[in-house]
């Protein structure tokens, strides 16, 4: 294990938040892990889920209040939320908690939302699960082709992650 693999540098950079935002904002679908609440099981499940808002290190969902993710985050509320495209990875670490304000509900109300839940915006089961994210780590974003070109190359060079522009790790407000 390599020393930046160990002990990886976080950074503050607006520049790299804002880019952590604008891959995240590329890819609509993301994967949401949670530990699962079954008492006794500590397996984590990972569940596909729509971005509504990204911004300032919080994620915003929708989600049905009876449904098994809002049972696992009202039991755990440690996640992560991971986002891949052909040019990029984002893999957010945070806590999430289950937010029951209908007016943010229907603010974020899209007609994507009306093809996967029940009854509008109006149904109190329908809730926004909100990821307040701590760390971000980001892989690529420049093109499949350049993503591709500093993946083989990190792997090439182990030692020098940074040099092959391996992943960068940044702490978000």
């Amino acid at each position: 294990m390599t020393t930046s693999e160990s002990t990886p540098s976080v950074t503050t950079d607006p520049a790299e938040v804002k880019k952590v935002h604008d891959l995240m904002e590329s890819v609509d679908i993301a994967m949401l892990t949670t530990t699962d609440s079954e008492p006794g099981s500590s397996r984590l499940v990972s569940r596909p889920l729509s971005t509504q808002v990204a911004e300032d290190g919080d994620i915003l969902f929708l989600v049905r209040s009876s449904s098994s993710v809002a049972a696992d985050v009202r039991a755990n509320g440690e996640v992560n939320v991971a986002y891949a495209s052909n040019k990029a990875w984002v893999s957010v670490s945070g806590t999430a908690t289950v937010v029951n304000d209908r007016e943010l509900v229907k603010e974020l109300w899209s007609k994507g939302a009306d093809a996967f839940m029940e009854g509008g915006p109006e149904n109190q089961d329908n809730v926004v699960l909100k990821v307040n994210g701590d760390t971000a780590t980001y892989w690529g974003g420049e093109s499949l082709i350049g993503t591709a070109v500093k993946t083989i190359g990190a792997i090439r060079n182990k030692n020098d992650d940074d040099a092959q522009g391996g992943p960068t790790t940044v702490a978000l407000p």
